[in-house]
Order: structure tokens, then C-alpha cells, then sequence
């Protein structure tokens, strides 16, 4: 067998049905992968074993295809490590209800993926587990909290992966290992059966290296997603007015944004007052869900140092953030997408930066950079707005740069038409390459 698999689902069904490789064969071969990319990455907390695969397959969507998940998801039997440790087993556990029409679609979930100690970092660093190693480099950093997600993705040892996202933990890593994250409108995918952080902000996401595993995975998951179509050009705009961005990230955005954005559009105002309100959410409920354990100094020191603020909030705080919600995003949505369907907005501040820039146990460590991992993530989730981070373009070093685009709730089928006619003229058709420079 080829030691390359095709690189998007769609061309791996395809060779499939074609009868070019077969699916014990694409099967033992992907759980290979995994495994040798996994110890070499440290990017797997669990493996888990894979029943016999015979060699005729259905219709299903998904069959035969390698996937694994952030390690937050309950599975059938199976309480998730959370970047404590290695999950374990607990009889009556159901499996969570979005890996379950994956499993149904006919996809292998592989193992569990390291993640940020209760999904709440900006980096995969952890105090329990290795951290993940970023396949673009060593020396660099991978962003938070679905680490492992985006270093199994980029790397090629699944086509997508599941992870969450409450600030930017589906997008940040996206874009420190070179891949696309989608973050989706939030309440479109259930939670049930993912351990939360901040429940008012959690979404599912999907990190993938195609535009089309993107939409494969997320028609999976939304039935209605795919009746869904573009039927005349999205208008769009773009966000570059007051935005702080380093030289050589904002050089290549504005060429970008310029180029497939029709208008600027100034959204300062709406950026400063629901990254106040999502930071005062996500501390309050962050110190409502940890609470005992933050009691007990069972919590990591993220979880502790934001829900001790939390915990301090005023309930009555907490009770108008939450019904101011509305009003903010409707305000948003009456200005920002008025004569626009898709917005493009800066995502990375600076290049991709290093290990020892933004963990926080380095002597060289840089406060600053760490913010910058989520400087423009957070806002979106506290509108519960779609958006997907996708690389656009390569800086000095040959690391990705990333921008995200933004719609309106639940018009992600907008998001992917116009990251689709990205990735046609930036990256090619199929999408981002595997790569594993480790």
C-alpha cells in the first residue's frame, strides 16, 4: 500500500469505492500512523482498539475514515482525562451526543487527544501530561485548549477531530499548527456528554485540513446543514480599522482582506464591549462549574486563577451580562452584517510563536504574546456567533498566518463557500498537506 492515504475524505471514500485500497488494509495502515505519529507527537492521551474490519462497506459517509477527539468527550463506558490524566472507565457513561453519528457514519475514533487541563488555557501546556509537540516545530508553540486536535490534524493522523471552543480554543491551535478550525454557532451542536467550562460560551468545533472534510464532518453532525446552499455571491467585509497587528502578519492580512474583502467596516466598539462581558461570563461560570474543586486546590491554576474571580462577581453582574447577550448581538448583526454575509477579521496578531515565548514555566516567558493568542477570539463566542480560522498565506519563516471569518448564527454554510474560494486560490484544492517535522 501507498504509505499516503488520499488527503481529504472524499478522495478516501472515492479510492474506496474504486477498490484502489481496501478497508482492512486503510484501516491498519491509519491506526499505524497514529500510533507511531502519536508517541513521536505526544499527541495521544488514550488509544483505543479497533474492532475487525472486514472488507465490504455501505453507503455511510463516513467509513473507514480515521478520526480521534479532544480528550473532553464522554464515550460508552469511558469518563474523558480532561488534561488531568488518562480517562477511565465508568459503567453507565454514554457516548456524547456529538461523536455518536460520527461512530454511526461509519468513522474509526482512534484515541483520545491531549487537551489544556479542563479546557482552560491558550496553550496545550499541561502539569499532568506532556504537552504536544507542534509537527511544524518543536520550538513552537501550540495553542489551546484543543491542542492535541490540531497537532493529530496537521500531522496527518486523522482527516478532522473534534475540540471545543469557549475563547478561541478551537481556532487558536488551528492556527499555531498551520490548519482550519471551525467554530460553530453556539447551541447548534449539542454539549451533552462534554465536560463544560463555561456553558453560556462552550461550542463544538472541527479542525480539519480541507474545506471539504470541514463540510463533510459538519454535515455529519447538522442534518439541515446540508440542504443548505449558496445559490448567489456572499457579499463580504473585512476589519482592519484600530486593529493592533505585528508587521509582518498585518502586511500579508490587509493584501488579503483587500483583495477578497468588498468594503472596510470599523467594529471596535462592538469588539471592546463583548470581550468585556464574555471575560465577566466566562469567569463567573468557569468559578460556578469548579467550584469545589478550586475549594479543594484540586484545580489546575488557570481554572483557579479565573474562577477566584468569578467566584467574587456579583450574581447580579453575571444575571445582566447574560441578558444584555441579545441585544449585543443583534446590535452586531444590524451594523456589521447589513450589506455584508461574511466578515473577515484578523485572528493572528503575530507570527506563530515559541515555546519558550508563551509557556508560562519558561524564564523567557512573555505575558504579553500568551494574550495574543486569544486578543481577537473570545467576542465571538460571547455574540455566539459561526466563525473559522483558515491559514492564508506564509510569513518569513514559512509558518502560516491565520485570519477568521465571521456570519451570521447558524450560516455556517457561508463561512465554508468563502473559505472554499480560499482555499482554491491560497492553498489548493486539497486542501492543507500533512506535515511532521518532528
Amino acid at each position: 500500500m501507498s504509505s499516503a492515504l488520499p488527503n481529504t475524505i472524499s478522495g478516501f471514500q472515492n479510492a474506496l469505492e474504486r477498490g484502489e485500497i481496501g478497508l482492512k488494509e486503510s484501516t491498519n495502515h491509519q491506526f499505524e500512523r497514529f500510533a507511531t505519529l502519536g508517541q513521536r507527537l505526544r499527541s495521544v492521551t488514550d488509544y483505543f482498539e479497533q474492532e475487525t474490519t472486514g472488507e465490504s462497506f455501505g453507503p455511510q459517509p463516513l467509513t473507514g475514515v480515521a478520526l480521534a477527539h479532544k480528550d473532553i468527550f464522554d464515550l460508552k463506558g469511558r469518563l474523558p482525562g480532561l488534561g488531568r490524566g488518562r480517562g477511565h472507565t465508568k459503567p453507565g457513561v454514554q457516548t456524547a451526543c456529538a461523536i455518536t453519528p460520527l461512530q454511526q457514519s461509519g468513522a474509526l475514533n482512534l484515541g483520545a487527544l491531549p487537551m489544556a487541563e479542563d479546557a482552560c488555557a491558550a496553550t496545550g501546556q499541561t502539569a499532568n501530561l506532556p504537552t504536544p509537540l507542534n509537527p511544524l516545530g518543536k520550538h513552537l508553540a501550540v495553542g489551546g485548549s484543543s491542542s492535541g486536535s490540531a497537532v493529530a490534524v496537521a500531522a496527518g493522523m486523522v482527516y478532522a477531530s473534534l475540540g471545543t471552543d469557549t475563547a478561541g480554543s478551537v481556532r487558536m491551535p488551528a492556527m499555531t499548527c498551520g490548519v482550519m478550525g471551525l467554530k460553530t454557532t453556539h447551541g447548534l451542536i449539542s454539549t451533552e456528554g462534554v465536560a463544560p467550562l463555561s456553558p453560556s460560551l462552550d461550542s463544538v468545533g472541527i479542525l480539519a485540513r480541507s474545506v471539504q472534510d470541514l463540510s463533510c464532518i459538519l454535515g455529519v453532525l447538522v442534518k439541515d446543514i446540508q440542504s443548505k446552499s449558496v445559490s448567489q455571491p456572499l457579499r463580504t467585509a473585512f476589519w482592519l480599522e484600530g486593529v493592533s497587528l505585528s508587521d509582518e502578519v498585518s502586511g500579508l492580512i490587509e493584501t488579503v482582506f483587500k483583495r477578497y474583502g468588498q468594503y472596510s467596516i470599523d467594529l471596535s466598539k462592538h469588539e471592546q464591549r463583548a470581550s468585556t462581558l464574555q471575560q465577566l461570563v466566562m469567569a463567573y461560570e468557569t468559578g460556578q462549574t469548579h467550584q469545589w474543586r478550586i475549594a479543594q486546590r484540586l484545580a489546575c491554576q488557570q481554572v483557579t486563577a479565573l474562577g477566584m474571580i468569578g467566584l467574587a462577581t456579583p450574581h447580579s453582574w453575571f444575571i445582566q451580562a447574560i441578558r444584555t447577550r441579545q441585544q449585543c448581538t443583534q446590535a452586531f448583526i444590524d451594523g456589521a452584517f447589513a450589506q455584508a454575509d461574511v466578515l473577515l477579521l484578523p485572528l493572528q496578531v503575530a507570527p506563530v510563536p515559541q515555546i519558550d515565548e508563551v509557556y508560562t514555566d519558561m524564564s523567557t516567558f512573555e505575558p504579553a504574546k500568551l494574550l495574543a493568542l486569544h486578543r481577537y477570539c473570545g467576542w465571538i463566542n460571547y455574540l455566539g456567533l459561526p466563525a473559522l480560522s483558515i491559514p492564508v498565506g506564509l510569513d518569513s519563516r514559512g509558518l502560516p498566518i491565520s485570519i477568521q471569518l465571521v456570519a451570521r448564527p447558524f450560516h455556517e454554510h457561508h463561512l465554508l463557500s468563502v473559505a472554499e474560494q480560499l482555499q482554491h486560490d491560497l492553498i489548493g484544492e486539497d486542501g492543507i498537506k500533512p506535515v511532521c517535522q518532528i
